[in-house]
């Protein structure tokens, strides 16, 4: 271990090592997943298509040159625009000169994402040391904000990027070291930084791309107003006053100023840079004009002028500035982004900030002063922008990994040298407080997945396909099981550690044994130590903190490794109809026809190009092609399903695959595979005959509902599931949309209320004739809940709380309904 920590100490070692890792993350398999639909699916079709069919579509409706407009105002981005055009560029750059594919259009959006981990691992290089570099990417790479941008068109990586290469050109160049070695390394810097403002301003415009960075370090070095100060005192002591006198005093005459202290210098100049950036941004957006009564508030003038927006198009901002705020985003509406963006270890970045701004070493204060204003201004930026432009992603996290990277590196350096004054003060309550905020976002991310999975196009826009599973466990507890490895591990390196020598572990063999066993479970490291170590309580102590380091860290790297590798391949299946294109091609044979309804963009020629697909329009030309004598393969969206369900009547049709969100994979023959058709025991055409109970007398529903029976188990222990089935039939139309009402009532009410066959069809399609099974799941209370018999109540609603309505039971025995509209259909025990 001593041997491996003095190699990663090695800069060139330790950013070869981040180079391998982040490549190993960021670049294979760009094409073995499809595009998310239909976010992604739209962008690459619009800015992107395959060259033949955007020849076609110039060829078929050429564009009139674009006139610029009299007053010179651009209501719309011009065709020569250059700002917030770089994702466009990228994916257009990969088409044409990478491949005409997925992975093609992605490879340069990876290739940014690397960048931004090399530019973000050099500043803590410089910075915190080697170590710092490893520690920060790693914490870099296990942000679903650098992963997913990385690896998806819906991307704003060359914003992020361009930021680190700023941030690392400016303090290079202020940190340039002594000796042959300094030209070349001003060389550098010098590249980095013209390369971060190319991107800066291609990708983010000049407010995210340049400003924030370019802002974010002027803040950090107080404006240079140091340097101004040291100017002044130097121009004193030369004799000569800053308004052209001549000092009187003598005594100051023996301080000399020098031009040393590069760094104020150049935070000056930054400021200048950031000031001249902010005023042509004003400039371009707003104009003063003669005020009107009425027309503005009066705080929104100036020297007797009204300052209105412009509503031009600005060739520096990258976009239309509205007049208006947009009330959608709230001024905290990024909080959630970050939350979500940096998990789990964003939580830690305000404590490593605020730590490494009270150290006493000055490039440790610097890296936290730094990375506070990079990542305040961003937020700042993107709050301003959102509420005046659009969704934008925060371009920020690089600024947490480079904070965290350094503090956590710190406080591990200090331990391994036995400082007792290494560990932050309060470092138990740290340890808890991190775990358990990891806890409770995980949490909120298996209750509103949508916000993960829409992080990249914002809002709830892309549904999270519950039916995702890894094994017998659903995608989204493994956000929350990696997480809180992670966490844990933080905690006991936090909690445990004690400043005692390693205790006597007796052989080699059983300390990597202790140690190692990390890498598989937790639980089993620390009951290794417990009982199996020799050594007094703190010595033991200190190896449980030892073992959480390791941990942690092995979490974080698996972390890195599911997002790219788990996360988006396996939801991809679903938010993508590349997979339902892959069943298509694994079962068509020669002759198989294939017809589509429904808007796939280009998919059907990027991911099945030998199939030659039938167009179609209507529902009734789905329900002719399936009725064709040859095999028929139809690709109709998920809505149509309750409605083809119907109109096919009893023919023979299949669902061969159901995993896409939007649309089915349907044929006229199983043959190869099985049926997945979730109506296939939902909607039925003739009465089941596998109904257990019935009632006594008819039960009906507003005269259109009958129940005709239910199956249920008499006795279900707390807090287990079980398995409810009601039967209805169908007299009348239904209308509306209705949810089913199920209370199991007793000391405490157990509810059960659902959408009914598991929102595939709702009741406003139920038509007369129809008889519906209604399977659902019911969890049988808590600790809670009182043991003994409970009512089962049922019914139909629909509203809100607190205007609930419940539809009007027409016909019931007495003893079996309420006056609140509910039928009592059994009695359970809760064992």
């Amino acid at each position: 271990m001593e041997l491996l920590s003095r190699w990663l100490n090695r800069w060139p070692i330790a950013l070869l090592c981040i180079a391998v890792l982040a490549g190993v993350t960021l670049l294979p398999g760009l094409g073995t997943f499809g595009f998310w639909e239909p976010q992604e699916r739209q962008l690459a079709d619009k800015v992107a298509p395959r060259p033949e069919l955007a020849k076609k579509q110039t060829l078929a409706m050429p564009k009139p040159p674009q006139q610029a407009p009299k007053d010179g105002c651009y209501r719309v981005a011009p065709e020569d625009a250059l700002a917030r055009t770089l994702t466009t560029r990228a994916m257009q750059f990969g088409r044409d000169h990478i491949a005409d594919s997925d992975a093609g259009r992605r490879l340069p959006l990876a290739l940014l994402g690397l960048l931004t981990v090399l530019a973000t691992v050099g500043l803590a290089l410089r910075l915190g040391g080697a170590r710092a570099g490893i520690v920060t990417g790693l914490v870099l790479l296990s942000m679903p904000l650098l992963v997913l941008q990385s690896r998806q068109l819906t991307s704003e990586i060359g914003t992020a990027a361009a930021g680190s290469l700023i941030m690392y050109g400016l303090v290079a160049l202020t940190t340039l070291p002594r000796g042959p070695i300094q030209v070349l390394d001003a060389l550098v810097a010098l590249a980095a930084l013209g390369l971060g403002v190319a991107l800066g301003f291609v990708g983010g415009g000049a407010l995210l791309g340049l400003l924030v960075p370019i802002g974010a370090f002027a803040v950090a070095g107080a404006l240079g107003i140091p340097f101004v100060i040291d100017l002044v005192r130097a121009t004193r002591n030369a004799g000569v006053w800053i308004v052209g006198r001549v000092a009187p005093r003598a005594s100051v005459g023996r301080e000399r100023w020098t031009y040393s202290n590069l760094s104020n210098l150049t935070a000056l100049v930054a400021t200048l840079v950031a000031i001249a950036i902010a005023g042509l941004i004003a400039y371009q957006l707003y104009s003063l004009q003669e005020p009107q009564p009425g027309m503005i508030p009066p705080q929104r003038a100036l020297l007797g002028k009204a300052i209105m927006s412009t509503g031009c198009w600005s060739d520096t901002l990258g976009a239309l500035w509205r007049p208006e705020d947009d009330l959608r985003y709230t001024f905290d509406s990024t909080f959630e982004q970050i939350a979500y963006g940096t998990y789990p270890w964003g939580f830690l970045a305000i404590v490593a900030m605020m730590s490494l701004i009270g150290a006493s070493d000055a490039k440790r204060r610097m890296t936290g002063t730094l990375a506070l204003a990079w990542a305040a201004a961003a937020w700042i930026a993107c709050e301003v922008f959102q509420r005046k432009v659009g969704f934008t992603l925060w371009p920020g996290f690089p600024a947490l990994a480079l904070a965290i990277g350094v503090w956590l590196d710190g406080v591990l350096a200090g331990r391994a040298r036995g400082e007792r004054s290494a560990m932050p003060a309060g470092a138990l309550l740290l340890g808890l407080c991190v775990a358990f905020a990891v806890l409770v976002l995980g949490k909120d991310m298996q209750s509103f997945a949508e916000r993960i999975t829409s992080l990249l196009v914002g809002g709830d826009q892309i549904q999270y396909p519950a039916m995702s599973r890894i094994g017998l466990v659903k995608t989204k507890v493994w956000i929350l099981s990696l997480g809180l490895y992670v966490a844990a591990g933080f905690a006991l390196a936090m909690c445990c550690w004690r400043a005692t020598e390693p205790p006597p572990m007796g052989t080699r063999v059983q300390e990597a044994l202790a140690r190692g066993a990390a890498a598989l479970t937790l639980p089993f490291s620390i009951l290794w130590v417990v009982f199996l170590v020799r050594g007094n309580r703190a010595s033991k102590l200190r190896l449980v903190s030892e073992i959480g380091v390791i941990a942690m860290f092995v979490g974080t790297l698996l972390l890195a490794a599911f997002w790219p590798f788990v996360w988006q391949p396996k939801l991809a299946e679903h938010l993508s109809s590349k997979a339902m294109f892959d069943t298509y091609l694994s079962l068509a044979k020669p002759g198989d026809q294939l017809v589509i309804m429904g808007d796939l963009g280009d998919a059907p020629h990027d991911y099945a190009p030998s199939a030659k697909p039938e167009t179609l329009t209507a529902r009734d030309q789905i329900v002719a092609a399936i009725s064709r004598p040859n095999r028929v393969f139809a690709i109709a969206p998920q809505t149509e399903l309750c409605q083809l369900h119907r109109e096919i009547g009893g023919k023979p049709y299949y669902v061969i695959d159901d995993r896409n969100t939007r649309s089915l994979l349907l044929s006229n023959r199983v043959d190869g595979t099985t049926d997945k058709n979730p109506l296939r025991t939902a909607i039925l055409h003739a009465e089941p005959k596998q109904i257990r109970f019935r009632p006594k007398k008819p039960v009906v529903f507003d005269g259109r509902i009958e129940l005709l029976g239910w199956s249920m188990p008499q006795v279900v222990s707390r807090g287990d599931k079980f398995e409810v089935t009601l039967y209805y039939k169908i007299r009348q139309a239904v209308g509306g949309n209705w949810k089913v009402l199920l209370h199991v009532d007793g000391p405490i009410r157990i509810n059960g209320d659902h959408e009914p066959i598991k929102g595939r069809c709702q009741t406003s399609t139920w038509q007369p004739g129809d008889y519906i099974v209604d399977t659902f799941t019911v969890q049988a209370g808590g600790s809670a809940h009182a043991k003994g018999p409970y009512e089962v109540w049922t019914g139909f609603f629909t509203g809100q709380n607190p205007n609930w309505k419940n539809m009007t039971v027409s016909e019931a025995a007495p003893d079996m309904r309420d006056s609140t509209d509910r039928v009592k259909i059994a009695t359970i025990t809760l064992d």
